[in-house]
């Protein structure tokens, strides 16, 4: 079909059933990396209806100025730090989220990294592999029931966490938000979390704090030394929200000096984080590469459902999860 939107789309996918969907909707030229010199010309050279991306590619203000006929913009995820939002509002662009399908997904990640810091898996997987089974000896685990979980945040993931975590651990929940609503009141008394407006509650009296809100301007490195330094020596912190909420320095810092457990971190800021960033050589905190939310299952049925909404987008049809 001659009539089919001519879309952009920057790096991969994160399951090929959503390449699959958007070439049957669309004429898509495919960048496998992002270098934004070479997307502006090809912007400048084209009619675009739409560009589709995932992180760490960016849509800059640059790229909106080069694209004059561009109408959408999608992202792959949740969050949309990587794409200059307020510009292309003020240049009548929709810009799109995807839905939240991997919620699931990034909690039950959020849960694994718990446990693989409570539990010291990863030290005793590495000398088990070296036969040194007697690393053992003298070292602990720890139990999670009836310990505090505290949360940064109560969206979507959050109160999946919640859930998990109070209905198999019997854990407290203590949630950090910035207004407690009526219908947290209910949700207080119904199953017994506890919310707070003031963050350094959480950090001052959880075991386990997880981070679960989006980097905003608001929001960038609100978390720092003075919240570390408010937390018990034997807790752990997790995030799987986005690197930039946390000062990454001082983080390390706080692991590297032992006044924390341990930490576990799936996000980084700047993404891929840098051969010499802080967290690198540190033996008490767990990485893993920004794949809290890509399930094959979250990851299939997040791909088709973006690459459907930025055409619907593009055609004028009404979506959801159009942002602006």
């Amino acid at each position: 079909m001659s009539n089919r939107p001519h879309v952009i789309q920057i790096l991969p996918m994160y399951y090929p059933k959503g390449e699959e969907v958007l070439n049957e909707l669309a004429h898509v030229k495919k960048f496998e990396e992002f270098r934004e010199d070479e997307i502006i010309e090809y912007l400048k050279s084209h009619r675009v209806d739409g560009i589709i991306l995932r992180a760490p590619a960016r849509v800059t203000s640059a790229m909106i100025d080069a694209a004059k006929d561009l109408k959408a913009v999608s992202g792959a995820g949740i969050g949309l730090d990587n794409i200059d939002v307020e510009y292309a509002t003020q240049k009548g662009i929709k810009v799109l989220h995807a839905p939240k399908i991997n919620s699931q997904a990034t909690a039950e990640h959020t849960i694994g990294l718990i446990f693989s810091v409570m539990k010291n898996i990863v030290p005793f997987h590495e000398e088990m592999k070296k036969g040194n089974f007697g690393y053992r000896d003298g070292k602990f685990t720890y139990e999670l029931k009836g310990k505090t979980l505290g949360l940064v945040g109560f969206g979507s993931i959050a109160q999946k966490v919640a859930s998990m975590m109070k209905t198999s651990f019997d854990m407290d929940v203590l949630v950090y938000v910035r207004q407690i609503t009526e219908e947290r009141h209910k949700i207080q008394e119904e199953l017994g979390y506890q919310f707070t407006t003031h963050i350094e509650d959480v950090f001052k009296h959880a075991d386990v704090t997880s981070v679960h809100i989006p980097l905003s301007p608001h929001t960038k490195q609100l978390i720092n030394k003075k919240h570390f330094d408010l937390m018990k020596p034997n807790a752990i912190f997790i995030n799987t929200a986005r690197g930039g909420v946390v000062n990454q320095e001082d983080l390390a810092t706080v692991l590297k000096e032992r006044k924390l457990m341990g930490a576990a971190v799936d996000v980084y800021d700047p993404e891929p984080p840098p051969y010499d960033h802080p967290y690198f050589g540190l033996d008490n905190i767990v990485m893993t590469p920004h794949i809290g939310g890509i399930s094959e299952e979250a990851a299939r049925e997040t791909t088709e459902t973006i690459a459907r909404n930025l055409i619907k987008a593009i055609l004028g049809e009404k979506v959801e999860t159009i942002v602006n």
